[in-house]
């Protein structure tokens, strides 16, 4: 188990930054996918018309972020694995 001190002193890695990143992407596109304020926002800057093509748009984004999120997973995985390997060898 590692303490809380541990954990403050590792650093950020790539594919954490990855995870965040796809989750927060996630996490809009879902907002704007699956309520009405897509919607709103297009038509309240005179650009309702575009709403049709935007939700064609949206699903696809959807799954690059949940990609990026599993990218980043796997990347940590493959690194702890390695980590674990190379301390077995030692």
């Amino acid at each position: 188990m590692t303490t809380e001190e541990e954990k403050k002193d590792k650093p950020v890695t790539q594919a954490d930054r990855l995870v965040f990143t796809g989750l927060k992407g996630a996490l809009v596109v879902t907002v704007f996918l699956f309520t009405p304020l897509l919607g709103i926002l297009l038509n309240a800057i005179g650009m309702g018309s575009m709403a049709a093509f935007m939700n064609a748009l949206m699903l696809p984004l959807l799954f690059f972020c949940f990609g990026m999120m599993g990218y980043g997973m796997w990347q940590k995985k493959m690194k702890e694995m390695q980590d674990k390997h190379d301390s077995e060898d030692k």
